[in-house]
């Protein structure tokens, strides 16, 4: 057919250069006719072949379809022959076709038939190697072993070659075959006029288990390892026998749990532009403490005391065990307790900016392989909003003055982020192996928000009866309690690595590596002043004398989160 092909094209040319005469015009048409009939028969009678695995060889000969008028002489000229190619088949009708095979080639005669994999054919026309039947329009032109840098022994046939990617890479102008692990849909988005889904989308669900950069405390609950010491020094910070039983230290710094949701359609049958969203949530996670004691062991709150009078400092307690001799007893409880939450979202939209195909070397392959890959642009919205909190209790009743006491310090934090999203994603993708990187830039403003409060309730006094209220805990004073806000600006950058596998046409398992970085927070520990003039525990001296501590000054930290995620996505 190619011969005759030719053969025509040639004719026609020389018929309009020259006007040839009627009677060579007829001949021309006439040959013309034949070879379109001829064409038309070898459309008709090509059928598709799906090749099966694990054919027996022997019981399925190995030919391909081949075109007439082969020349072997010819293969061997262009060193086709003792060559090993790969072959593949694509397109439409089988979304994710059996993965690329080899054959090899030699001399003789041309056979038609089907090809099964590690069979041996005979060399074509000028030695090139004729691809399986393709299902679809487009095909992907199959690439020798050679072309890869598999042609030597020492790769020991483990070169699979081909484009045998679940779709192919075909990013040639008008055509659609660009997804490259896309499952590209026969027509443009239409909305919906009843409740139903988009004709192309995804969607997905990963389980997070992450870390976050960790809440420093001041000291906040002391003992005393020396039951027997002196009243002033228990619990005080500095002593060698204090012993800090909550904070100082990093708080909820073990990983938190939590889910992020993915979805979004394509709005082309090209998977040109696209429109996703997001949503996760880790938290809310906690971290507590709670202390009991009749007086042994020693339980304390440690602060630092400003003298009324002088306004100097030193390291004191409030006790709330304490086994001392005479009218110094006090017994009873102490919990703190550590929160924060973490959440996320937003929208985008995304564009494909190119793609190619190749071969490269993965980290465990003995050789290179084939492969296809797109880059795509993100612009969109971005939220996120950290919200902790520190709070103390006591419940201690005490022996001089005779009465019950219950105590409360309550510090929050929350930061809402509001910005732009800008980002760049990439996918490569080999036989049913996926890896997708992404990098994201948030850009726009944060609010901040500071809640201080506190609180004193006095029963059980014999010279004042009732319950009685006062405003102020301990570190949580008049001075410092109210709700205080501002809004910086901040930035969120995140990195997203992902590792997939294609397990069927619609499913695909991951799991990966996300970190996030957000500057200018607010959490609680950085809000916990330790400074606390005593004139103003309750019931609090009227006039205060001296400083009014603790204040209240905005502190703003970096912040960050990372870890694992493992998950499912499904794509239709």
């Amino acid at each position: 057919m190619t011969t005759i092909l030719r053969t025509s094209s040639f004719t026609l040319v020389l018929a309009a250069l020259f006007a040839v005469p009627a009677s060579a015009q007829s001949s021309q048409d006439s040959n013309q006719g034949f070879v379109r009939k001829t064409e038309r028969n070898a459309r008709a009678s090509w059928q598709p072949v799906r090749v099966a695995k694990n054919v027996d060889a022997a019981a399925n000969p190995a030919p391909i379809r081949r075109e007439a008028n082969s020349n072997s002489d010819a293969a061997k000229a262009n060193g086709a022959v003792g060559k090993t190619y790969a072959v593949r088949q694509v397109g439409h009708a089988i979304p994710h076709p059996p993965t690329g095979r080899t054959v090899s080639v030699i001399e003789g005669p041309i056979v038609d038939g089907p090809i099964y994999e590690g069979e041996v054919i005979q060399a074509p026309l000028d030695g090139q190697v004729a691809l399986a039947p393709i299902y679809g329009e487009t095909a992907c032109d199959a690439l020798p072993m050679g072309g890869c840098g598999c042609e030597s022994a020492s790769c020991n046939g483990g070169c699979d070659g081909g484009c045998s990617s679940p779709s192919c890479c075909n990013y040639s102008a008008g055509s659609c075959n660009s997804c490259c692990g896309e499952l590209c849909g026969p027509e443009t988005w239409r909305p919906c006029v009843t409740l139903c889904l988009p004709t192309d989308g995804w969607v997905s669900f990963e389980y997070l288990a992450w870390w976050q950069d960790g809440m420093e405390l001041p000291p906040l609950v002391t003992t005393s390892t020396n039951p027997n010491i002196d009243q002033a020094d228990a619990g005080v910070l500095g002593r060698d026998t204090t012993r800090i039983l909550f904070g100082g230290d990093d708080a909820l710094t073990d990983n938190f749990n939590g889910g992020r949701l993915r979805f979004g359609f394509w709005l082309d049958k090209c998977h040109t532009w696209g429109i996703g969203a997001e949503y996760f949530q880790i938290g809310s996670e906690s971290e507590s403490f709670f202390g009991n004691s009749n007086g042994d062991p020693i339980l304390a709150r440690p602060f630092v005391n400003i003298n009324p009078a002088t306004g100097s400092t030193r390291e004191d307690s409030e006790l709330v065990a304490f086994a001392g001799s005479g009218n110094t007893r006090v017994s009873g409880s102490v919990s703190a307790r550590a929160e924060s939450e973490l959440v996320g979202g937003g929208f985008h939209f995304r564009r494909l900016q190119g793609g190619s195909e190749g071969c490269n070397r993965w980290l465990f392959d003995s050789c290179e392989q084939p492969y296809c890959s797109r880059t795509e642009m993100r612009i969109g919205y971005r939220y996120m909003q950290l919200t902790e909190s520190v709070g103390v209790t006591e419940n201690l009743t005490g022996i001089s003055p005779q009465a019950n006491f219950d105590i409360n310090d309550y510090f929050r934090t929350q930061n809402k982020f509001n910005g732009l999203d800008i980002g760049w994603n990439y996918r490569q993708t080999r036989n049913n192996w996926t890896i997708d990187g992404q990098l994201r830039l948030g850009v726009g403003v944060t609010h901040q928000r500071v809640d201080i409060n506190g609180n004193t309730v006095i029963s059980g006094d014999a010279t004042n009866p009732g319950q009685h209220t006062f405003v102020g805990g301990l570190l949580a004073q008049p001075s410092n309690i109210g709700s205080y806000d501002r809004s910086e600006f901040s930035v969120i950058p995140e990195f997203n690595v992902n590792l997939g596998y294609q397990l069927n046409d619609h499913w695909r398992a991951m799991i990966g590596y996300t970190f996030i970085y957000w500057s200018n927070v607010v959490r609680p520990g950085e809000h916990i002043s330790r400074d606390l003039n005593p004139g103003q525990l309750p019931p609090a001296q009227d006039p205060l004398e001296g400083l009014a501590r603790p204040e209240f000054a905005f502190d703003s930290v970096d912040y960050w989160v990372q870890g694992i995620s493992t998950g499912l996505e499904y794509r239709w």
